[in-house]
């Protein structure tokens, strides 16, 4: 039997992307462009960002790198995400939620109390760092960042690397209060002590947007991940293999129209990791030039599949 999963990836991407430029609503009027991973970014003449592919996102989502806007004088103008940026040029970033203010650099230091030690932190480590359960994180594979590097933290919060090489939030590893009451239920539903369970392979298998929880993504990931508590639907039981979507997604980002062969599928397995059909994905959809009303006439389109 085939069956055949198809990924929306092309409007996913594209409204992940205007999420990430709330901020330029004066640039991005109707009449104008916007195109997404349109280049590269190189500093001091190293590649950071691949033209063609999206960035992970500080909660593990996928967001587009770099956003292009043309104006309808056919002016050009290229947008970062802020945090990229500051990551890149090694610029210390927080948000400040009572003013609602990008903290970009050094911030002032409040007056210390005269009975305070006068004691400083390592240069460029924050101060009060949200750290997280270290004991779990290594026995799940993680690797503990050193405390004293700067480069460990983004923000305010430490970060380590997962067993899969990713760069992950140390607070959010077996935090139950940072899930919403969805993935609460997915969590009760789907994770053993709080972790994948593995199958008789010894792989490990699961729904992925749990993986900032428990700490790593699965080597199979269930998909489609939608769970509808108000008709009672449940799942829909099947998975991917992490390690061939990564690979698939690598050889094809960034073709261009007439190079990409626009869909291509990677095997859909049970469980136990037995085959049980097709999984399809598809390109970005060569979206550049698409202005945004077009994309929400799209959106409107009741044939439109997601």
């Amino acid at each position: 039997m085939k069956k055949t999963r198809h990924l929306p990836s092309f409007l996913g991407g594209f409204f992940a992307a205007l999420a990430l430029s709330a901020c330029l609503t004066t640039a991005l009027a109707a009449s104008g462009k916007v195109s997404y991973n349109f280049c590269n970014v190189s500093l001091d003449g190293t590649r950071k960002i691949t033209a063609g592919q999206d960035i992970t996102a500080s909660n593990g989502q996928k967001v587009p790198g770099t956003i292009l806007y043309t104006d309808a004088a056919g002016g050009k103008t290229n947008y970062l995400p802020i945090r990229t940026v500051s990551e890149l040029l090694g610029v210390e970033i927080g948000y400040d939620s009572a003013s609602k203010t990008i903290l970009l650099g050094k911030q002032p230091a409040p007056a210390a109390p005269a009975s305070t030690s006068t004691a400083k932190p390592a240069q460029g480590v924050p101060k009060n760092a949200r750290h997280g359960d270290t004991a779990l994180i290594a026995s799940r594979g993680g690797t503990i960042l050193p405390d004293s590097d700067p480069e460990s933290y983004r923000g305010g919060d430490k970060l380590f690397r997962d067993k899969n090489g990713e760069i992950r939030l140390e607070y959010l590893v077996g935090n139950r209060g940072a899930l919403d009451d969805q993935n609460k239920k997915i969590a009760d539903d789907h994770l053993v002590n709080g972790d994948y369970p593995k199958n008789k392979k010894g792989e490990s298998y699961g729904p992925p947007q749990l993986a900032q929880y428990v700490g790593y993504k699965p080597d199979l990931c269930w998909f489609p991940d939608t769970y509808i508590p108000d008709t009672g639907e449940g799942y829909h039981e099947g998975y991917y293999r992490r390690t061939e979507r990564e690979a698939e997604d690598k050889k094809y980002g960034g073709l261009s129209r007439e190079e990409c062969p626009h869909t291509w599928s990677i095997h859909y397995y049970d469980s136990e990791g037995n085959v049980i059909g097709d999984y399809e994905l598809g390109c970005s959809g060569h979206f550049e030039g698409m202005t945004i009303e077009e994309a929400k006439k799209i959106m409107a389109d009741p044939n439109w599949v997601w």
